[in-house]
C-alpha cells in the first residue's frame, strides 16, 4: 500500500506557508492564529489513514459470452477501519469497453462494493483480475492506494456470419450428407435417364420418357455425401483496429463457415497458420462447434521466424481430400507460398482476401491514402490472384462491407483438378 498527500493538502500546506510569510512581513500576529486550527487538523488526519483492504472478492458470470454481450462482474472488499470515499478501478482489458472508476462511502460495517456490466467488443481470451482502491481521508488530504489480485480467464467468442452460399467440396467423402458427388445414388440432383431394370423403384419411373418411347425409362440422381471442411486462418498479419480489423472479420466468417457445414452434416476442422500452428481435429455436431468456437477465441498474432511446411502434415491433421477454405487478408508472403504449395499437391482450396484497403483508410497516413496508391495496391493483389487460380486455387476478392455469401457464389462450384507435377 502506498501513501500520500493528496492535491488538497498541498493547497492547504501552500495557504498555511503564505500566511506565515504575510505574519512576518507585516507583522501581524493575529495571522497566525487563523491558520493554527487549519494547521492542526492537517497534523491530526495524518492518524486516521492506518488503513487496509480486507476480504476482496472478484466474482465473474460463469460460462463464455459472445462479442457484442455484456459480461456481468461483481467486485466486494471490506475497508478497516473504515474511511472517508472509496475510488474502485478495474484494469479491464482492451477487448472489454472502458468504464470509469466507481467512487462509493463505506458501509457502516466497513463494506464496499460495485457490480460492472462491461460489453465484450471483440473475440478472445479475458485475462484480467488487478483492482486498485483509492482510499481518501475523510479531511480529503491524505490518499492511500493498494493493489488486489484475482486472475480471471473468460473466453468471449466470434459472432457467426450468416452464411447461405457455401462452396461444394471436389471430393465428398462419407456416405452420408448433402453434398451431390459424381456417383449415382439417392440424392435430389438429376444426373440421367436409363432403360428401366428390375429392382428399381417406381416411384423413378419417367412417366413422359416412358409414353414416348413406349419402353419404361427411369431417373438417376447424384449420391449425397458429406464432407470434411479445413478452416484455415492467416494469422500472419492483421490490418485495421478491433472490433472491425481483418483478424475480426476473419474470425466471424470462420464461426459462420463453421456452423453452416456442420449443420449439412459435415466434419469442420479448424488450423490456425501464423507464428503459431494450433490445429482442431476435424469432427461434427454441437459439440464440434464449441470446440471450434473456444479454438478462435484463442487466435492470435504470434510473430515469429520458424515456419511450419503445411504440405508436410500427416493425413489425420490436413486430410487430402478435405476442402480447404482459407481466410486471410493476403499481406504475408508465406502463407501465398503455402496456399500455392498445396494446390500443387492437387488440394481443393478455397480462399477468399479479405480487402484490407477498405480497412485500413483510418490508419494510414494521408500520403497513402492517394487514390493511385491504392489503385496500385489493389492491382497487385489482382495479379496474386490471378496466379493463385492459376495453381488452381478457387480464389475472391472479399469486402467486409458486402455480405460475404457475394464472394461465395463466385467460388461455389469446384474447378477441374489440376495434374500434379
Amino acid at each position: 500500500m502506498t501513501f500520500r498527500s493528496s492535491p488538497l493538502f498541498h493547497a492547504a500546506a501552500t495557504v498555511i506557508a503564505w500566511a506565515v510569510c504575510l505574519a512576518i512581513a507585516l507583522d501581524r500576529v493575529e495571522l497566525l492564529f487563523v491558520t493554527l486550527p487549519l494547521l492542526v487538523r492537517l497534523m491530526w488526519s495524518t492518524r486516521n489513514m492506518m488503513v487496509d483492504v480486507q476480504a476482496f472478492d472478484l466474482t465473474v458470470e460463469a460460462g463464455p459470452r459472445t462479442e457484442g454481450e455484456q459480461l456481468a462482474i461483481t467486485i466486494t472488499a471490506v475497508i478497516e477501519p473504515r474511511t472517508g470515499p472509496v475510488e474502485i478501478l478495474p484494469m479491464l482489458p482492451a477487448l472489454l469497453t472502458p468504464l470509469r472508476a466507481m467512487v462509493q462511502l463505506p458501509r457502516p460495517d466497513g463494506a464496499v462494493g460495485c457490480e460492472l456490466a462491461p460489453a465484450c467488443r471483440a473475440t478472445g481470451m479475458l485475462d484480467f483480475g488487478v483492482i486498485w482502491f483509492r482510499l481518501w481521508d475523510r479531511s480529503g488530504f491524505w490518499v492511500a492506494e493498494t493493489r488486489k489480485e484475482r486472475r480471471v480467464a473468460v473466453p468471449v467468442y466470434p459472432r457467426p456470419t450468416v452464411i447461405r452460399a457455401l462452396p461444394a467440396p471436389r471430393q465428398p467423402g462419407a456416405p452420408f450428407g448433402l453434398h451431390p458427388s459424381r456417383r449415382l445414388g439417392g440424392g435430389t440432383d438429376f444426373a440421367d435417364i436409363r432403360p428401366f431394370v428390375p429392382g428399381d423403384r417406381m416411384r423413378r419411373i419417367n412417366w413422359t420418357v416412358s409414353a414416348r418411347t413406349g419402353q419404361l425409362h427411369v431417373n438417376e440422381f447424384f449420391a449425397e455425401r458429406s464432407a470434411t471442411v479445413i478452416l484455415l486462418l492467416d494469422s500472419f498479419s492483421e490490418v485495421g483496429g478491433r472490433p472491425n480489423s481483418s483478424l475480426d472479420h476473419c474470425l466471424r466468417a470462420a464461426a459462420g463457415l463453421a456452423m453452416a457445414y456442420l449443420r449439412h452434416h459435415d466434419r469442420v476442422g479448424l488450423m490456425e497458420f501464423g507464428g503459431l500452428l494450433r490445429w482442431t481435429k476435424p469432427g461434427a455436431g454441437p459439440v464440434q462447434y464449441a470446440t471450434i468456437l473456444h479454438s478462435l477465441a484463442r487466435v492470435a498474432l504470434a510473430p515469429s521466424f520458424l515456419l511450419q511446411d503445411l504440405a508436410a502434415l500427416p493425413e489425420t491433421m490436413l486430410p487430402r481430400h478435405a476442402l480447404i477454405i482459407a481466410l486471410t487478408p493476403l499481406l504475408d508472403e508465406r502463407f501465398v507460398r503455402m496456399i500455392m504449395r498445396l494446390a500443387d499437391q492437387g488440394r481443393d482450396i478455397v480462399l477468399l482476401a479479405i480487402r484490407s484497403d477498405e480497412l485500413s483508410q483510418g490508419y494510414v497516413p494521408r500520403r497513402a491514402n492517394d487514390p493511385l496508391i491504392r489503385r496500385l495496391w489493389l492491382l497487385e493483389r489482382d495479379t496474386l490472384l490471378r496466379e493463385l487460380r492459376g495453381h488452381g486455387v478457387r480464389a475472391a476478392h472479399w469486402s467486409p462491407s458486402l455480405p460475404i455469401d457475394t464472394a461465395l457464389q463466385t467460388v461455389s462450384r469446384p474447378v477441374a483438378r489440376r495434374q500434379v507435377a
